[in-house]
């Protein structure tokens, strides 16, 4: 699937399955959605065809910037978790996100990126910086695994063992692509006006 349904889904299911219940925990799921929802996609190139990846990057790196903005101003949280933490859990967090990501972007597309053992590792990282975004940016991770998997080409999901396996049910950049990014959009706006309308209303 391309960056835009990863991003929408990678959202849609972290609002889904974290359930925030106040303003900071709705901000925290849309970033680590976000994020979540496009870091399998590491190792593709900023040029040539995979440079969809790249804006999948920029777009979730400017969700994650206009929110923690907006937490910082509102006081929502975020920060004061982040800022609460040991430097020796900011410390391992920076190490294991850095490292993870950074070997991922030297694999083949596809291969240790879209697996099980990166999408934790990448995500303790975070969780390491700040548990409410760390949750949700797992969540949104597995999502990219599992919308990968309907398409034609293997994923990885238990690397190194086995060379994954794939639904083969649909090409990545087809109608398919388009119809999972629109019910992720629906889903995602659906979700935080559902939570906002619970949070105003509370």
């Amino acid at each position: 699937m391309m960056s835009k349904t990863h991003l929408t889904v990678g959202i849609a299911a972290a609002l889904a399955v974290c359930r925030p219940d106040d303003l900071g925990g709705i901000f925290a799921a849309v970033i680590g959605g976000a994020a979540g929802g496009v870091f399998c996609d590491a190792e593709c190139d900023a040029g040539q065809p995979m440079r969809d990846a790249l804006l999948g990057r920029l777009n979730a790196g400017g969700i994650t910037a206009i929110l923690l903005a907006a937490d910082w101003i509102l006081k929502t949280g975020i920060w004061a978790g982040i800022l609460s933490q040991s430097a020796a859990s900011l410390g391992t967090g920076l190490v294991v996100f850095m490292i993870t990501y950074l070997i991922g972007r030297l694999c083949r597309h596809r291969g240790f990126t879209h697996s099980l053992l990166f999408v934790f590792l990448v995500s303790y990282g975070l969780f390491c910086f700040s548990p409410a975004i760390g949750i949700p940016a797992l969540i949104g991770g597995l999502s990219h695994l599992m919308l990968d998997t309907l398409n034609k080409k293997p994923v990885p999901w238990f690397f190194p063992i086995g060379r994954g396996f794939c639904l083969q049910l649909f090409y990545a950049n087809r109608t398919a692509n388009t119809v999972f990014m629109w019910a992720g959009f629906t889903a995602g706006v659906a979700l935080i006006t559902w939570r906002l309308a619970g949070y105003i209303g509370g």
